[in-house]
């Protein structure tokens, strides 16, 4: 089956919708991004990383997302589609990260979400108490905006537990108007270059609805 859709439900749509009035009313200096992560081009990029995933029988348990914004689309695949048992989105900006938690709220009370404020290029993802407990290593990694960045290598440095964790990276090669696209590729190559990968699942590109190329990568 392929991944062509989201699944969503009567919760989806009250999560969705309480996180529109919410934001409205307690943060409405936000509610123009959010509306732009609302773009057909944002879904289809997600759909295309899910149906990836699906054929290549990928059955995700814990999911490090990196910068996922308010990861609505992102952790509704991963969980209902792909069956991911946690996702857990490393989100920088304050403002996504308070309102991934209203688009989430059906996941997060079933323990299934989590946010965490955390800068993923600087900051390693596992604390020190983590890993002295054993607690187990994310076994996919997902960074949907590598061009807003610095190249995979660098998260790689820093966190050495994630060594043996699948990588699902995205970029794209646009820039104009975009002055916070500070690391664009020019193919998907050079994002597999970029995030130093000796085993590759999977390398594609697409145009999306919004004609900006994007890139794919999974791989080790």
């Amino acid at each position: 089956m392929v991944v062509d859709h989201i699944i969503y439900t009567p919760e989806t749509t009250n999560n969705w919708m309480a996180a529109h009035n919410q934001t409205q009313k307690e943060r409405p200096w936000a509610y123009e991004r959010l509306m732009d992560s609302f773009t057909s081009s944002q879904l289809e990029g997600k759909l295309w990383l899910g149906d990836e995933m699906k054929k290549l029988e990928i059955k995700p348990k814990k999911v490090a997302v990196l910068a996922g914004w308010y990861a609505h689309y992102l952790t509704a695949i991963l969980i209902d589609n792909l069956g991911a048992e946690l996702v857990v989105n490393f989100e920088i900006d304050e403002d996504a990260h308070f309102i991934s938690f209203k688009f989430n709220r059906r996941y997060k009370d079933a323990g299934k979400y989590k946010s965490m404020r955390k800068n993923v290029m600087f900051q390693k993802l596992m604390t020190d108490a983590a890993l002295e407990n054993k607690e187990d290593p994310y076994d996919v990694v997902v960074n949907t905006s590598c061009e807003h960045m610095y190249p995979m290598w660098k998260f790689r440095e820093i966190n050495p537990q994630l060594q043996d964790s699948l990588l699902v990276l995205q970029s794209t090669n646009y820039t104009r108007n975009c002055p916070d696209h500070i690391n664009p590729v020019e193919s998907e190559e050079e994002l597999i270059d970029q995030a130093r990968l000796l085993e590759v699942w999977y390398s594609g590109k697409k145009i999306l609805e919004n004609k900006m190329t994007r890139f794919l990568v999974i791989g080790k």
